[in-house]
C-alpha cells in the first residue's frame, strides 16, 4: 500500500454470477479513490486475476474500472475491451 495517508478503506467479499469469490479494497485518500479486485481461489481451478481502479471523484467509478480490466483478464471469453469500453 502507498505511504500516503488514507482517509478511509473497506473491504468486502462476494460471488459474482460466474462463482468466483471477489474480494474488492476501497480505499479514499484526500484527493482520490483506489479499488483493488481479487480473485484468488485456492482450489482448482486455479484463478488469480487483478484489476485496479482509480477515479478522482467517485469509489463507485473507480470500482466498476477495477471490475473491468478484472473481468477483461479473468474471462476473456466473455468480455473484452471493445465492449467495455464505454462502462
Amino acid at each position: 500500500m502507498s505511504s500516503i495517508n488514507y482517509i478511509d478503506r473497506s473491504v468486502s467479499q462476494f460471488t459474482n454470477e460466474y462463482l468466483d469469490e471477489i474480494e474488492m479494497e476501497v480505499i479514499k485518500y484526500h484527493d482520490h479513490y483506489k479499488v483493488v479486485v481479487t480473485i484468488c481461489q485456492e482450489e482448482p481451478p486455479y484463478k488469480d486475476f487483478i484489476g485496479v481502479g482509480v477515479d478522482r471523484w467517485s469509489g463507485r467509478r473507480a470500482a466498476r474500472k477495477a471490475l473491468n480490466g478484472l473481468y477483461i483478464d479473468a474471462y476473456p471469453q466473455l468480455f473484452h475491451k471493445d465492449v467495455l469500453k464505454g462502462y
